[in-house]
């Protein structure tokens, strides 16, 4: 299996070193991953703010043409709603286009039932941040909703969420078999190898 790490900027994932990560599978980020976090492999980008933000450049960061992925408007809405999709989404799109059958997703906070965490980012209220770009609990069902479409259309690949220990998650992959969870601490004990070890069907 080809592995790839999706990394969203839910705030779940600082407990990773993704420097760990670095060679061990290709890196997707996601939007502003760049201010901090300049080893992934792509950096997915669909929101227009982080587009001009990074055609600026300077105390923003500079990210290599070769890394950037800008999907078409088409591809930047959910094929079951309509309604606007998210960088983490995109990300996982193109892992699986690049190949990838292994995928490790890390701060897909909107998993969490949890009605402020699932809504809660790294970078909330920085550049790109505002107010008016904040999900809702709302919006965070209807990405859970997508993702099992998602996940349903593509039976051959293997996503495995990254999450913190006694975390109670949405209703994700009840109704197919690649869906797995897995502890923030096995996660860091195992990252990168072949066999991943104490993966579970996530039911919750």
């Amino acid at each position: 299996m080809s592995t790839a790490f999706i990394i969203g900027n839910g705030p779940t994932r600082l407990n990773v070193n993704l420097h760990d990560l670095v060679g061990k599978g290709k890196i997707y980020g996601c939007n502003a991953l760049y201010r901090d976090f300049d080893k992934f492999d792509y950096l997915v980008v669909i929101d227009e703010q982080f587009k001009k933000l990074i055609e600026m450049g300077g105390k923003e960061g500079f990210v290599e043409n070769t890394k950037l992925i800008l999907p078409p408007d088409e591809e930047c809405v959910e094929e079951t709603t309509g309604r606007r999709s998210n960088a983490g989404m995109n990300a996982m799109r193109e892992a699986i286009r690049h190949g990838a059958t292994k995928l490790f997703c890390l701060g897909f906070d909107f998993v969490l039932v949890d009605e402020e965490k699932n809504t809660d980012n790294i970078y909330k209220g920085s550049d790109g941040y505002g107010e008016e770009t904040h999900a809702t609990y709302e919006d965070s069902k209807h990405r859970v909703n997508y993702l099992n479409w998602f996940m349903k259309n593509n039976p051959d690949v293997r996503f495995t969420f990254v999450i913190p220990e006694q975390t109670q998650l949405f209703n994700i992959g009840l109704d197919v078999d690649n869906c797995f969870g897995m502890s923030m601490n096995n996660f860091n004990k195992h990252y990168g190898e072949q066999v991943v070890v104490e993966e579970t069907k996530e039911a919750s």
